[in-house]
């Protein structure tokens, strides 16, 4: 049942991918909420984002829900990354085991900041006086759990909220409506094949109608996304895993993403990673730390580095407690 459930998600991706190939350039830049595709995580930033199969612990929200079945704990993580033009991205979520259905439920909540600006004229440049502040926030419900010991599967559902300005106070009709709102889902699975420690994993992510700026509908930047994981050396205290992910997003073509991470004693952590058939972003490098609390946890520490060309370099740190 497993494998079959797996072939046939595979297939989806396959033949959906051919189907959009020969209308990819002229998609190119036409949807909306693109917050939605930047990763929440800096262990899997620092990975190169090749996270589909890789995914565990409470970042799988964003990587692939799937992944919380690691989850043995409550679970609680908070990251910040800072953009370009003063842009800020935060991720906040917790992750706990359902008593009653043996599986994980999590919560989550992603925003997208910048400062505020004027809103000035073609006669008035220097501002009218009235100032403006674009922002995005979505809000998510997940739930994953583990249907055998090698097969799991979860979904999110996000309720998204998107800004472009809030103008209502200069009193002109239909500025009012320069923010929309909508709801999009993601659904992985993740797969433990039992050839040594090879994972598969597949998702879909950012699936949902499309959401209404002014008049004009916007599709919503939706991902396939599939991967394999292995550790390809394991000794006492030490393990490496590398991972690699073929995504098909719906505007734009097909990418790579490859990633390694080294583990000393599950304690430090050094990552990287590299992203193939981007405009600018390119290598990811980043490190953590797991310090155990005894009897009351762990909290982690992560950072990572993503090189973004000539946007310069993006730095996104995290904090992560086990209660």
């Amino acid at each position: 049942m497993t494998r079959k459930l797996m072939l046939g998600l595979f297939a989806v991706l396959v033949l959906t991918s051919q189907a959009r190939a020969t209308d990819v350039f002229e998609k190119v830049g036409t949807v909306g909420c693109q917050f939605l595709e930047i990763g929440a995580g800096p262990r899997g930033v620092g990975m190169g984002e090749a996270m589909v199969a890789a995914a565990e612990g409470v970042e799988s929200i964003y990587w692939n829900p799937a992944g919380l079945r690691s989850i043995n704990r409550p679970t609680a993580i908070f990251t910040y990354g800072t953009w370009p033009a003063d842009i800020s991205h935060q991720f906040a979520a917790v992750a706990m085991r359902d008593p009653f259905s043996g599986g994980v439920a999590a919560l989550s909540i992603t925003s997208l900041q910048m400062d505020a600006m004027k809103v000035t004229t073609t006669d008035i440049p220097d501002g009218v006086g009235v100032n403006f502040a674009p922002g995005d926030v979505a809000i998510g419900l997940t739930y994953a759990r583990e249907f055998t010991d090698k097969f799991a599967a979860g979904g999110t559902i996000k309720w998204i909220h998107s800004t472009l300005a809030d103008l209502e106070v200069l009193d002109v009709a239909g500025l009012e409506d320069y923010r929309a709102s909508g709801f999009v889902g993601d659904f992985g699975t993740h797969y433990k094949t039992g050839f040594h420690s090879l994972e598969i994993g597949l998702m879909i992510q950012n699936m949902g109608p499309e959401i209404v700026y002014i008049e004009e509908p916007v599709p919503m930047p939706s991902t396939f996304k599939f991967g394999l994981a292995m550790n390809v050396l394991e000794t006492p205290g030490q393990t490496v895993k590398v991972a690699v992910e073929f995504r098909h997003p719906s505007d734009s073509a097909e990418k790579i993403n490859v990633g390694a991470e080294y583990a000393l004693d599950d304690m430090y952590f050094v990552r990287a990673g590299y992203k193939m058939g981007y405009d600018e972003e390119s290598f990811t490098a980043g490190g953590g730390a797991r310090i155990p609390l005894g009897n009351l946890g762990r909290v982690g520490l992560d950072v990572s580095y993503a090189d973004f060309g000539y946007l310069g370099g993006i730095v996104r740190g995290g904090l992560t407690v086990e209660f």
